[in-house]
């Protein structure tokens, strides 16, 4: 199912790698609801723009006569089927210029400067093609493609916080808070 079809809002959307991707196209999709993203070395048009060009010849000719291919990307090993390749192709968002993206709502980008698998340059290219003038770029000097220790942590919350203080009343105080 869309996850667009299911958000009712308001909403903040986190998404970490493909999740950013998605984030992107809800935001897109359903602009009145989404009041914000936080994206984790979010990777829109990865398939197109980063993976398919490294694949050496006898990798693509795999995916090309079997449908799919295992292949090693940063630090793990995927399938990568001809059917993602096919729908990543309608789902491209960074083919625009500047501003080319209508994603209005603020958009906080977290990126590992030492990322296997997604160029640090990406999130400045995601925030150079969506229209908002809101957002923060935040780079992790040692960060990996999977931002997982504290210090990463506390950035997204942070980032998340400071986005909902604009559209809700909480606490975050404690877990027992909403």
């Amino acid at each position: 199912q869309n996850p667009a079809q299911v958000i009712k809002g308001p909403v903040i959307l986190v998404g970490a790698g493909v999740g950013g991707w998605v984030a992107m196209h809800i935001a897109v999709q359903k602009p009145d609801v989404v009041k914000g993203i936080v994206g984790i070395a979010a990777d829109p048009d990865f398939t197109t723009d980063i993976v398919l060009p490294e694949l050496d010849d006898a990798t693509k000719d795999k995916i090309a006569k079997d449908g799919m291919a295992e292949i090693m990307w940063g630090l793990n090993q995927y399938t990568l089927s001809q059917k993602l390749i096919d729908d990543a192709e309608g789902m491209l968002l960074l083919r625009g210029g500047p501003k080319s993206v209508p994603i209005k709502c603020p958009v906080r980008l977290i990126q590992g400067l030492g990322d296997e698998e997604i160029p640090p340059n990406r999130a400045l290219k995601i925030s150079e093609v969506i229209e908002t003038e809101d957002v923060i770029v935040t780079y992790a000097k040692y960060g990996g493609h999977i931002l997982d220790d504290e210090e990463d942590f506390r950035r997204m919350t942070t980032m998340v916080a400071e986005i909902a203080a604009d559209y809700y009343d909480y606490d975050l105080t404690s877990p027992t808070s909403g």
